[in-house]
Formats: C-alpha cells, sequence, structure tokens
C-alpha cells in the first residue's frame, strides 16, 4: 500500500521532483512569461483604442505580439514539462500504472532522457543563431525600418535558455523515474 503512494498519477507532478534551485528558476520564467501575458494584452488593448478612437494606432505592435508569443512560450515550455501539463497521450502509461507500474517508469524514464537529448542537439544547432544574432543585431530585426524595428537576440536568448531548462527539465525526470523504477523493484 505504501509503494501505491509513490506512483504519480494524472497530472500531478511526479512526488520524485524535489522543489530546489532549479525549480524555483524555471517558476520565476513562468511567472515572468504570465506577467509578459499580462502587459501583451495590455499593449493590444492600448493599440485598439489608440486605433478606434484617437486614429493613432501603437506603432510596432504586430511585430511584439509576434516577438512576445515565441518568448512566452519558451519562458513556460520547462515549468510546464515540470507540471505534468505536456499534451502526451496516457493510454499506454495507464495500463501500465495498473499492470507494471515498473516498466511505466522505465518507458518514462526512457521517453525523458530522449526529449532531453533531443533538446541538447537543438540547442546546440540553436547556438551559433543566437551568437550571430548577438554579435550582428543590425542583420537580425524584425520589423519595417525607418518605421519600427525591434532587435532579435532578446528573442534568441530566451528561446535558448527556454530550450536549455526543458532540456535540464527532462533529464531531471528521467532520473526520478528510474529512481522511481529502483524504488518499486526493491
Amino acid at each position: 500500500m505504501a509503494e501505491e503512494a509513490a506512483i504519480p498519477r494524472g497530472d500531478a507532478p511526479p512526488p520524485h521532483m524535489p522543489s530546489g534551485p532549479f525549480a524555483r528558476v524555471i517558476g520565476a520564467m513562468n511567472a515572468v512569461g504570465t506577467l509578459w501575458i499580462i502587459g501583451l494584452m495590455v499593449l493590444i488593448n492600448a493599440d485598439i483604442f489608440g486605433r478606434s478612437f484617437l486614429h493613432r494606432p501603437i506603432a510596432g505592435v504586430p511585430e511584439l505580439v509576434a516577438f512576445s508569443i515565441v518568448g512566452i512560450v519558451f519562458l513556460q515550455l520547462a515549468h510546464t514539462l515540470r507540471s505534468g501539463s505536456m499534451t502526451r497521450s496516457d493510454v499506454l502509461l495507464n495500463v501500465l500504472e495498473r499492470r507494471a507500474p515498473r516498466a511505466r517508469f522505465i518507458l518514462l524514464a526512457v521517453f525523458h532522457a530522449v526529449g532531453g537529448m533531443l533538446l541538447l542537439l537543438v540547442a546546440w544547432k540553436y547556438a551559433p543563431s543566437v551568437a550571430a544574432a548577438w554579435q550582428h543585431p543590425e542583420r537580425n530585426f524584425m520589423g519595417n525600418p525607418g518605421f519600427f524595428t525591434i532587435v532579435q537576440w532578446p528573442l534568441f536568448a530566451l528561446v535558448f535558455l527556454g530550450i536549455a531548462a526543458t532540456a535540464i527539465q527532462f533529464f531531471l525526470l528521467a532520473w526520478g523515474d528510474v529512481r522511481s523504477a529502483r524504488r518499486i523493484a526493491r
């Protein structure tokens, strides 16, 4: 009976995930993303008000929205994974949970390790783009020159940060799954 309590159910964060400094970092990233959403909503509404009533739209709102959506997604990605809110099909995992809980954790460990390795590969291939955007901001911008432009290196850096944090989170989940599988085997 005590072993059943160790098996995570549903979308709750796994009990083997300690809440340490990394959890606080990705929690802060998630909070920044949430505040960014609120700021974006204010900006969009101000633009609509300016267009409709003052006949003066705010310059660059479409570019800022496009920039923001990508930034927000990558800021919140690691926390989404940690909280168990990533979209996935749980049919096989639910069957394994009842019939072979150890096999379920082994399958999850493989899935999480492969996810971490894939994101490390993405980060490795993406790093030169981040460096180029940082070194040559005059060539890496969004918008219309003379009207509104925004440099892309901050967005590229946020995407890289989100990819790296999510890779780390995948590996932490894989390690926790391996530990849970060992605990069930005893």
